[in-house]
C-alpha cells in the first residue's frame, strides 16, 4: 500500500512540469494577444510593427544558404542606412514636410519650458542681444518720434519687449513671424503681434523673388463667420471685408503681404522655406538625456519599492525528523497577512520561526554614478549654442580659458548676426513710416535743407519700358545695440580712456555707450547745476558785504566794486546803464538771427504753391482752402515741447495727406480674380493687403522719371 501510495506521488510528481510548462505557453499566448490588440488597437498593426514581425518569422524559420539562420546582408544592411537611426527612433528629419515640422516644434516649445540649460540659454540668446537698444539720427526731432513710436510702452509697440519675445520665438523653433498692423490715416503701425509657424505656409513665386506668404485666419474671426455671434459684429466686419468669407474654413489660407509679416528664420537648410530649429543639433543627446532619466527613475523605483522574495520549510535534516516540513496554503497566507501587517505598520517586526528565509530579488543594487554621461551630454547642449562650462563657471584647476576663445568668437558671431537681423527687420518697419509721413533725408548748405535724391530702376510690366525714377532719399533713425563682446568691459573701457588720451577723437558719447547714463541729461544736470552755484556764491558775496556795512565793519574792495552805489555821469539816464552795445560773436546765438528757417518759416507755403526742396509738404490738402489748414501748424513751438514725445493723431493724420492724396490719385486698380483661381491665389484683401502709400514718392513733385532708350 505504502509503495503504491509513493509510486502515485512520483507520477504525480513527475507530471507536474509538462503541465505547467503547458500552462505557462497558453498566458503567454493570451498575453501576447492582449497586448497585440492593445499597441494596434481596431486599425490593425502599423507598418513598423507589421516590418517587425516580419524579421521575426524571417529569422525563425531561417534564410541563409544551410537554412540555419538569416544572411549577413540582411543582418547588417539596414544600420548602414544614414537615416535608419533616426527612422528607428521615429525622430523628425524631413523639414519639407509641414507635419514633422509641427511635430519638431512642439517638442521643442516642451524642451525650452521644462529643460533648465536649454530655457536659460534661449533667455540668453534673446535677452543679451537687445539690451542698450537705441535710436539715433542727425535729426533729434525723428530720433525723439521713432524712439516713442516703437519703444513706448503705452502708446508704441513697446520693442523692449516685443524684440524679446521674437528672440525667444526665433531661437526656439528656428523662425519668427511677426504681423503688423498699419494705419493708414495717421501713417504709422498701431501693433505688432506674433503669429504661430505653424498657421503659415510659405509658396514661390515664379514671377517674384521674395515668397508669398499664407496664414490661416485667428481663431475668433473664424468662429465668428462660421456662427454669425454676435450678429453685429459678423455683419459689420463682412460689409467691411466680404473676402473674408472665403477664408473662414480651418483649411483655408489667406495671402497676406510681405511688408505686413515678415519672415525672421534661422537658415539650417538653405535650400528649405522654413527655419530649422537650432535645438534641432541637440536632439539626440536630449533623446539620450532623457533614457538616463529613465533608468535613474527605474532603479530608484526598485529601491524604494524592492520585490521580496520569501520562502517557507524546512528540510529533514533541519527539523532533525525523518518528514520535512512544507507549508501549506493556509500558512503561506497566515505568513503573507503577516508581512502585510509589518509593511504597513509603523513599528515593523515579524516573529516567526526558523523555517522562513526572505531576501530582496529587485532593489538589492546599489545606484549607479551617471554622473560622467550626464556631464557629457551637458557639455554636447552647451556646444549647441556655441556655450561651455567654462565660460559660464569658471575653470576649475589644471583648465585654461584657451579652449573657450573659439567657442566665445562663435557666440558674438552668431549674436552679432542676429542683431543685424533685428535691425533690418526694424529698418524695413521704419522706412513705411517714413514714406507715410515724408521723412526724406536731406543736406545742409548756407543754413537751408535740401532733400537728398535716390535713384531706382524698375521696369514697366505692361510695357517692359526701362526707366530710372530719381525720388527723395527717406532718412529714418539707426537702431544701435549693445556692442556683442564678451571681453572684460572694464578693459574696454580703458582702452577706451587710453585712445582718449594718446589724442584719438573718441567721443563722450561713445564711451558712454554701454554705461546706464544719458549724456545729454547729464549734460543738462551739470549745467543746471553750475547755474545753482554760481548763483548761490554770489548771493553769499552779497550777504557778507550787508552784514558787512550793517555793523560798520571795513568791507574788501571786491565787495564794494560789485555791490556798492555808484553815482552816474550828469546828464546821463540811469535806465541806461542797464543797456549795452551788442557785440558780433560774443553775444549768445539766440540774440542773433536765425540763419536756417524755423518751423514756422517751413510751415508757411511758398508763392506760387510749388514745394521747395527741403520743405515739407503743405499741411492743405488737395482740394481744400487755406481755411482748412491743420491747426497743429498754427500752435506755438512750446506747445509741442510741453507734449512730449510722439505728435497726437491730428497731426499724424496732417503728416501723411500728401501721401495719402498721391495714393488715391496713382494706386493701380484692383485685378480681378482669374478664372479658374482659387482663393489662395488671389490678391491679399484688406486689411492683410500692402500700405497704400508704398512706392508713392515716386509720385512726390520732387521726383522725376528718366526713360532709357
Amino acid at each position: 500500500m505504502a509503495s503504491r501510495n509513493r509510486t502515485r506521488a512520483r507520477t504525480s510528481v513527475t507530471a507536474a512540469p509538462a503541465e505547467r510548462a503547458d500552462s505557462q505557453e497558453a498566458a503567454l499566448r493570451r498575453m501576447s494577444r492582449i497586448f497585440r490588440r492593445a499597441s494596434h488597437g481596431d486599425d490593425g498593426p502599423s507598418s513598423e510593427a507589421a516590418e517587425m514581425r516580419a524579421n521575426r518569422r524571417f529569422r525563425k524559420r531561417g534564410a541563409g544558404p544551410d537554412g540555419g539562420g538569416p544572411t549577413l546582408g540582411f543582418a547588417s544592411g539596414r544600420p548602414r542606412d544614414p537615416l535608419w537611426y533616426w527612422q528607428q527612433n521615429n525622430l523628425p528629419f524631413e523639414f519639407d514636410d509641414p507635419a514633422q515640422m509641427e511635430k519638431l516644434r512642439l517638442y521643442c516649445r516642451l524642451v525650452y519650458a521644462a529643460h533648465p540649460i536649454v530655457g536659460s540659454c534661449v533667455d540668453i540668446y534673446s535677452k543679451y542681444p537687445v539690451l542698450g537698444s537705441k535710436l539715433s539720427c542727425k535729426d533729434e526731432r525723428l530720433t525723439d518720434f521713432y524712439t516713442e513710436l516703437f519703444f513706448n510702452e503705452e502708446s508704441g509697440l513697446n520693442y523692449d519687449k516685443f524684440l524679446v519675445d521674437m528672440g525667444r520665438e526665433y531661437w526656439t523653433v528656428g523662425e519668427a513671424w511677426p504681423l503688423g498692423t498699419f494705419s493708414e490715416p495717421l501713417g504709422v503701425w498701431t501693433n505688432e503681434e506674433l503669429i504661430n509657424p505653424d498657421s503659415v505656409d510659405v509658396r514661390q513665386s515664379p514671377f517674384h523673388t521674395d515668397p508669398r506668404f499664407l496664414i490661416r485666419l485667428p481663431k475668433a474671426m473664424r468662429e465668428l463667420i462660421r456662427t454669425r455671434q454676435p450678429q453685429w459684429e459678423y455683419e459689420k466686419l463682412i460689409r467691411a471685408y466680404p473676402e473674408l468669407l472665403y477664408y473662414a474654413d480651418d483649411n483655408m489660407r489667406m495671402p497676406v503681404s510681405n511688408i505686413l509679416l515678415r519672415q525672421l528664420k534661422f537658415e539650417a537648410d538653405t535650400f528649405n522655406d522654413r527655419g530649422v530649429p537650432l535645438l534641432y543639433r541637440a536632439m539626440r543627446p536630449l533623446m539620450q538625456e532623457e533614457q538616463l532619466n529613465a533608468a535613474v527613475d527605474a532603479i530608484a523605483d526598485r529601491l524604494y519599492t524592492p520585490l521580496l522574495l520569501a520562502k517557507l520549510g524546512a528540510s529533514a535534516t533541519d527539523l532533525g525528523t525523518p518528514v520535512p516540513w512544507i507549508p501549506t496554503m493556509d500558512d503561506l497566507a497566515d505568513f503573507e497577512e503577516a508581512v502585510d501587517s509589518a509593511l504597513a505598520a509603523d513599528f515593523r517586526i515579524i516573529m516567526t520561526h526558523f523555517g522562513v528565509d526572505m531576501e530582496a530579488v529587485l532593489g538589492k543594487e546599489d545606484m549607479p554614478d551617471f554622473a560622467p554621461e550626464f556631464d557629457r551630454l551637458e557639455g554636447r547642449i552647451l556646444q549647441t549654442f556655441g556655450l561651455s562650462k567654462t565660460m559660464l563657471a569658471g575653470a576649475s584647476s589644471g583648465e585654461t580659458y584657451a579652449a573657450d576663445a573659439l567657442n566665445r568668437d562663435l557666440v558674438t558671431q552668431m549674436l552679432t548676426s542676429y542683431q543685424q537681423m533685428l535691425k533690418r527687420h526694424y529698418r524695413k518697419r521704419a522706412l513705411v513710416v517714413a514714406e507715410a509721413q515724408e521723412h526724406f533725408d536731406y543736406d545742409e548748405r548756407s543754413g537751408k535743407r535740401f532733400v537728398k535724391m535716390e535713384e531706382i530702376f524698375e521696369v514697366d510690366e505692361e510695357t517692359g519700358e526701362e526707366r530710372i525714377v530719381e525720388q527723395p532719399k527717406l532718412l529714418i533713425p539707426n537702431l544701435e545695440f549693445k556692442t556683442m563682446n564678451l571681453q572684460d568691459e572694464a578693459a574696454q573701457t580703458e582702452f577706451f580712456e587710453a585712445l582718449r588720451e594718446a589724442g584719438v577723437p573718441v567721443s563722450m558719447r561713445t564711451r558712454l555707450h554701454n554705461v546706464p547714463i544719458e549724456l545729454d541729461d547729464e549734460v543738462e544736470k551739470s549745467r543746471d547745476e553750475a547755474v545753482q552755484l554760481a548763483v548761490a556764491e554770489q548771493e553769499t558775496r552779497r550777504a557778507i558785504y550787508l552784514e558787512l556795512r550793517n555793523r560798520g565793519l571795513p568791507i574788501p574792495a571786491d565787495l564794494r566794486a560789485d555791490f556798492e552805489p555808484r553815482a552816474l555821469p550828469e546828464g546821463q539816464d540811469p535806465a541806461m546803464d542797464m543797456l549795452r552795445t551788442p557785440e558780433l560773436g560774443l553775444d549768445p546765438t539766440g540774440a542773433q538771427p536765425t540763419l536756417s528757417p524755423t518751423m514756422q518759416d517751413l510751415a508757411v507755403p511758398p508763392a506760387g504753391g510749388v514745394p521747395q526742396p527741403g520743405v515739407p509738404a503743405d499741411p492743405v490738402d488737395a482740394g481744400q482752402g487755406a481755411g482748412d489748414a491743420d491747426p497743429v501748424g498754427a500752435r506755438p513751438q512750446e506747445s509741442d515741447e510741453q507734449r512730449g514725445g510722439m505728435p497726437k493723431p491730428a497731426a499724424l493724420a496732417a503728416g501723411t495727406r500728401r501721401m495719402r492724396t498721391l495714393a488715391r490719385l496713382h494706386a493701380p486698380e484692383p485685378l480681378e480674380h482669374p478664372e479658374g483661381s482659387t482663393p489662395d491665389q488671389w490678391e491679399p484683401p484688406q486689411p492683410y493687403g500692402d500700405p497704400v502709400h508704398v512706392g508713392m514718392r515716386r509720385y512726390h513733385p520732387e521726383s522725376k522719371v528718366i526713360v532709357l532708350e
